[in-house]
């Protein structure tokens, strides 16, 4: 299918409240616009544009796949404005279809864009409409009116009288629409800004077609998913939704979950079956889990791979280009960062352990750590396979333990240690008797 995808993401979003641009606050540790984009990009448009602000020049960085032409709509004059701005810059008159999304609808679906384009195809229409039934009446999105079953306009909120807002008018515009590119190319400049806001509605556009005898259609949508974010409060609950939606997703590829509510997981968590999650664990980004898994309950993980028959927790932390291997455990209230720990290494409790490669069988005994700042630079810690590190060990970093080596509890190694050593802290019980 020959298609042009357009994003509009000028907006300011002054509800959010924040200085942040309000597409590039996340979802599942996931910006909304790049939500939208992955979606905008599975379905191969010949161009993909997103019409940006100039707030944004901080951010573009965080847009980075080549395949998006970005656009400055240096004045927000509306709608229809970001859209002419955008096909200035473009050469889409040779492409038959043009997609309109929005950059704040980060649960949109690519199956529900798909059908939409299909429903527009099948009834040979120029204009197609996503539409949403609300559930509430107490909302801000403009209503499609119809005459003789025909689609005529969209009124937004703020134009409407007090009679149009009485109406029982309830199917809504999401903002999102398709158009038969050369009709858009024609019509786009006979959209006025005579209303209240001197602004350009692409809304506009529905009733213009209607006039020249063009014919407009909608889809209807569902509402979860086309409705936008303005607020923190709806930003939230677009989380609520993501978050239920992964867990069902991942409910049904046979991953048990004890209490899913209290799971978080984002948006490029990926894990494999026969893993078994206990409350209260966040998968932060960049997160990989193999097959045959125990999570307990308080674990935090982000940018790390667990390979597979591994448990962890409760209350642990693994973050920062972690990688454990098969058949490890990793203890209550342990902390691993960057660090490279292969199969078979038990990490029990209260212990640190950063910057480091553990090798393979080697046990790290409760309340030992990795002392790997020396206040200037992060330094590495090496300990070869089939090592036991005692309790309380202190491993003054950069170090390297070899080998079969055993370092007694309650050591202090500033040194390097060779091969098949037994390194202990030599001390004396010195025993008083109480003064009466």
């Amino acid at each position: 299918m020959s298609l042009s995808i357009i994003v509009l993401a000028a907006g300011k979003g002054s509800r959010m409240n924040s200085s942040i641009p309000k597409v590039f606050h996340e979802v599942g540790n996931k910006e909304m616009i790049s939500h939208v984009h992955e979606i905008a990009l599975s379905m191969n448009p010949k161009i993909l544009t997103t019409v940006i602000s100039d707030e944004f020049k901080n951010f573009i960085y965080n847009i980075k796949n080549k395949k998006i032409k970005l656009v400055t709509q240096h004045n927000r004059n509306g709608t229809a404005h970001a859209v002419k701005t955008a096909l200035k810059k473009n050469n889409s008159s040779n492409i038959k279809n043009t997609l309109i999304l929005y950059g704040d609808t980060p649960l949109i679906q690519k199956k529900t864009i798909e059908n939409a384009i299909k429903y527009f195809i099948k009834n040979s229409l120029d204009l197609c409409v996503l539409a949403m039934k609300p559930k509430s009446s107490d909302h801000a999105y403009g209503r499609l009116f119809f005459q003789n079953k025909s689609l005529v306009k969209i009124i937004e909120k703020a134009e409407m009288t007090k009679t149009q807002s009485e109406n029982d008018l309830n199917i809504c515009n999401s903002g999102m629409m398709i158009f038969n590119t050369k009709k858009l190319l024609k019509y786009i400049n006979k959209v006025g800004n005579l209303n209240k806001k001197k602004e350009f509605y692409l809304t506009d556009l529905v009733s213009i077609f209607y006039k020249y005898g063009l014919k407009a259609g909608y889809y209807l949508c569902d509402y979860e998913e086309c409705k936008g974010v303005n607020n923190m409060q709806e930003l939230s609950r677009a989380n609520k939704i993501f978050q239920n939606r992964k867990r069902n997703f991942f409910l049904n590829k046979g991953i048990f979950m004890e209490d899913p509510s209290t799971v978080f997981f984002s948006a490029d968590t990926r894990i494999e079956k026969n893993v078994k999650i206990q409350p209260n664990v966040y998968f932060g980004v960049g997160v990989i889990v193999k097959e045959n898994v125990l999570i307990k309950s308080f674990t935090h993980l982000e940018n790390t791979i667990v390979n597979r028959n591994v448990m962890i927790g409760p209350f642990s932390r693994i973050r920062d280009n972690v990688e454990i291997g098969s058949n490890v455990k990793i203890g209550n209230f342990v902390e691993i960062k960057k660090s490279d720990i292969k199969s078979g290494v038990k990490v029990s409790h209260l212990s640190y352990i950063g910057d480091a490669l553990i090798g393979k069988e080697t046990n790290i005994g409760a309340g030992s750590i990795t002392c790997n700042f020396d206040g200037k630079n992060k330094n590495k810690t090496t300990i070869g396979a089939n090592c036991f590190v005692g309790s309380n060990t202190s491993l003054i970093a950069p170090l390297e333990i070899k080998k079969n080596s055993v370092i007694g509890a309650g050591t202090i190694v500033n040194k390097d240690i060779k091969e098949n050593s037994l390194i202990y802290r030599k001390s004396e019980l010195v025993r008083k008797e109480k003064k009466k």
